[in-house]
């Protein structure tokens, strides 16, 4: 079984709480008006990868993290692979998984009556993105979106004590750099102002 991943990135320290590590699944066609990763939308673009592999990768490194996010893109459009590699992970490592999604918990009981979700995930952020009610929290972008935690199959809604005001930032072999985090509203504003002054001019997309 193979999953479309756009990227895996370590160590994040801002997508949940303790040293993580961060997937990025690739396809999305919610389509959030102002979502900060819309290349991530596209269906025909990240990298196919055996979920086996992808667990792989997160056992070697088990021992230095405390849990994994995933992000996207939209998880829950891959559901077959997030869901084998959600158990893979809570049945053979001691990593908590925090993931995000687009879709609101009565639409995802609605989409995956099977609620195997609710048996593995320990932590989830719901709902669209909304950019008039951008959130200034770093655990979810927009006021809308709820926490919960997932208890013996139940997800109880609960407000995020986790704050962090560190970037992850990782740099590719081929120049890219990647940012892990929900920034505040003036972030990345600021950040491409700072790095003009210095004659550094990247895009942010």
């Amino acid at each position: 079984m193979n999953w479309r991943l756009s990227k895996i990135q370590y160590p994040i320290y801002n997508l949940g709480p303790g040293k993580r590590i961060g997937i990025w699944v690739q396809g999305c066609n919610l389509a959030c008006e102002g979502c900060i990763n819309q290349m991530l939308w596209s269906k025909r673009k990240g990298k196919y990868l055996p979920v086996y592999e992808v667990f792989n990768i997160i056992k070697n490194l088990e021992e230095d993290y405390d849990g994994i996010t995933i992000s996207g893109g939209e998880p829950f459009q891959q559901y077959e692979q997030l869901i084998a590699f959600i158990y893979l992970i809570k049945t053979q490592t001691k990593l908590n998984i925090q993931c995000y999604t687009g879709y609101e918990l009565n639409e995802l009981s609605t989409l995956y009556q099977d609620g195997l979700y609710l048996k593995f995930i320990d932590y989830l952020v719901d709902g669209r993105y909304v950019q008039s009610q951008h959130e200034n929290e770093n655990i979810k972008g927009s006021k809308n979106q709820n926490y919960y935690q997932i208890i013996n199959g139940e997800a109880i809604k609960c407000d995020s004590d986790f704050k962090s005001k560190k970037w992850s930032v990782n740099v590719s072999l081929e120049g890219d750099i990647y940012m892990a985090g929900i920034p505040k509203k003036s972030d990345i504003k600021n950040l491409i102002s700072d790095l003009q002054r210095k004659g550094i001019h990247k895009i942010f997309k």
